[in-house]
């Protein structure tokens, strides 16, 4: 951490090539967002915590070996290759979901007699506030309410963590503040991100044992909400992975959609990790061959083929030098292609600035340049400027005859 900040460096800057300066992201916005959050161990008071001093200090330094070291740090799981989840049915997933919209209803009965209980306090932050973030200063805000005022109840915890499990799946732009609010209270209390990880883990298999359509909105809900909780390092590489596998076992219908979100959501990201480089590539390489053996349709070819680029964008040939033109030249070619418009003003100073060059100069050879980038305005510039440039040759003629007649 650095010295007089707010939040967790979860980032070292180096030198190198191909956006090395951001780590794994793209630009320096992206990784902000993902790498530096609130530090409430710091900011909020251990009493309402309900953490010791000594409490504090552990977790300080469990966040700095998994947090505060780059990205270069390998983590455990990612060196194993161990499959076995415990995936959840359907069944026992809608009946979690309507299990708690009973629930809320029931609590919401009995907390409107009672509207200065934390119960009711909590409700208001789960069910009305939390859905309407859709900001980093307003997730973090909230974070940190919810870190002052419940934080301490491990009930309280429970909900929250339900109440970020259970996404809409038609609010896919939820998904990275709610990964955020899990990333800045999981230094404070490791249990959320925990519990978040290992249910959306098992939703994913439970989803992917069912080969019907119908529920495929939900999976790609799942699989990017994965893919937003790997680039904040909540959930481990192994996680997504083991997604991915998944898909290719049946490499087919909504299993290629699937497979696709997850390498769009974290795929970027994962490829410029030197400890998941390796996996992913033999991952894509796989995917890539049974594509091909498969002859699946258009449709999913153009997602393959989006999701390959997503990862590994087509590198850009030689950039095209600028021209560099003389003093004359350039600025005449401003007048011209820039500042000339079909308007009696424009024209207007565009002539007097031409009478105004250097004739008398023979090196400069005047005459001979205007009419050339004249001739080359007409050529390439707009259609309009053909009348402009007329009106222009026209009003030198008096002055300089030699353009008119060049």
């Amino acid at each position: 951490t650095e010295s007089g900040g707010v939040g967790l460096e979860l980032w070292t800057k180096g030198g190198g090539e191909d956006g090395a300066d951001f780590g794994p992201f793209d630009d320096d916005e992206t990784r902000m967002f993902y790498s530096d959050v609130p530090d409430f161990l710091t900011t909020v008071p251990p009493a309402l915590l309900g953490l010791t001093q000594d409490d504090i200090e552990k977790r300080k330094a469990e966040n700095l070996v998994k947090f505060g070291s780059g990205f270069d740090n390998v983590p455990d799981d990612v060196e194993s290759d161990n499959t076995d989840v415990a995936a959840s049915s359907e069944e026992q997933l809608d009946a979690a979901e309507q299990g708690e919209v009973k629930e809320s209803e029931a609590n919401g009965e009995t907390a409107e007699a009672n509207k200065d209980t934390p119960h009711y306090k909590l409700m208001v932050l789960l069910e009305q506030e939390l859905p309407e973030c859709c900001r980093r200063e307003q997730i973090d805000e909230l974070a940190e309410k919810f870190c002052t005022n419940h934080g301490s109840s491990k009930n309280s915890r429970k909900r929250l963590t339900q109440a970020l499990f259970l996404v809409p799946r038609t609010r896919l732009d939820l998904l990275p503040y709610h990964s955020r609010m899990a990333a800045s209270l999981s230094r404070v209390w490791s249990d959320i991100a925990d519990t978040l990880v290992t249910d959306l883990e098992q939703q994913f298999h439970g989803q992917a044992k069912y080969k019907k359509n119908q529920n495929i909105e939900s999976r790609l809900k799942t699989a990017r909400y994965i893919g937003e909780l790997t680039k904040f390092r909540l959930a481990p590489p192994m996680v997504a992975f083991r997604c991915i596998r998944r898909c290719l076992d049946d490499f087919t219908g909504g299993n290629v959609d699937v497979a696709c979100c997850v390498l769009e959501s974290c795929g970027r990201y994962l490829y410029r990790l030197k400890h998941t480089n390796e996996k992913l590539t033999s991952l894509i390489e796989a995917m890539m061959r049974i594509a091909k053996a498969k002859h699946l349709d258009e449709r999913s070819q153009a997602l393959i083929n989006t999701a390959f680029y997503t990862v590994k964008p087509p590198t850009s040939g030689p950039k095209k030098q600028t021209k560099i033109y003389p003093p004359l030249e350039g600025y005449l070619r401003h007048l011209l292609m820039v500042r000339l418009q079909p308007t009696e003003s424009s024209i207007s100073f565009v002539a007097k600035q031409l009478i105004r060059f250097p004739w008398g100069d023979p090196s400069k050879q005047c005459g001979a340049l205007i009419c050339r980038i004249m001739l080359k305005t007409c050529r390439r510039g707009r259609y309009k400027s053909i009348q402009a440039v007329a009106s222009v040759a026209a009003k030198l003629r008096r002055h300089k005859p030699e353009v008119c007649i060049r």
